[in-house]
């Protein structure tokens, strides 16, 4: 038995996009509650963006393991066509499932020592910044020709996904580095910088979906998924 289900890269996007703004219309007025009227009610942690383990970030968990999918889906058509790219697909796929992984483990602080955070500057109050910056200058460099060859459309999706993404993971994370070694982080200032660099980085993972998906659809019209069940 097979099921075909047709996907409209425009529908998704729309409908991720107001989760999105639904998310920071909650979380706004409950960092103004919290830091200004002292509201501090239990069930506001639920919907904080500034919170870890919670709807929020949940939602960019999944957002990041359906683009983990997509990349695979593309990965696995690449290889069939013994395209020269197929490594470099394959490699995004498990990237973006370990930024899934890391969205809800936190697996990046695990590089926050307080000891090495007091004897650097201000804006690396959040120390794991440093190697993935790192990390991404290499990244960068091993897929410039990845991305030269992108067909036009399809790079500038990726590109303004990854100058969205990552400015608000490490460019917002490391202002608030900055904001956090004059003011502290409980503040209504820091938690408004949280909530941007969190809007920031699902806006830009929707418009990289938004650019997987439209590579798919050019790549065979419209996108199928075929369903298989054995007994």
């Amino acid at each position: 038995m097979s099921y075909h289900l047709t996907i409209s890269p425009k529908t998704i996007v729309k409908y991720l996009t107001i989760g999105v703004i639904i998310l920071a219309l909650i979380s706004i007025p409950i960092q103004i509650g919290k830091y200004v009227y002292d509201y501090r009610e239990a069930w506001t942690r639920m919907f904080n963006l500034d919170r870890e383990m919670n709807l929020p970030t949940w939602y960019s968990a999944l957002m990041l393991a359906f683009c983990s999918l997509l990349l695979r889906v593309i990965a696995l058509g690449k290889k069939t066509q013994y395209e020269r790219y197929f490594r470099h697909w394959n490699f995004l796929s498990m990237l973006f499932l370990f930024l899934a992984v890391d969205e809800v483990a936190q697996v990046h602080e695990i590089f926050i020592i307080k000891d090495i955070s007091r004897m650097l500057p201000g804006i690396f109050y959040s120390v794991w910044v440093i190697p993935y910056g790192i990390a991404l200058i290499i990244f960068a460099q091993k897929y410039r020709k990845f991305t030269r060859d992108l067909p036009s459309r399809t790079r500038f999706h990726f590109i303004l996904a990854a100058i969205l993404y990552i400015g608000g993971a490490l460019g917002m994370e490391i202002i608030g580095s900055y904001w956090t070694d004059l003011e502290g982080q409980q503040n209504l200032i820091y938690a408004l910088m949280a909530t941007l660099e969190e809007v920031m980085e699902m806006i830009g993972i929707i418009i990289f979906i938004y650019g997987l998906l439209s590579y798919l659809k050019k790549e065979q019209d419209h996108l199928q998924i075929n369903i298989k069940i054995l007994n």
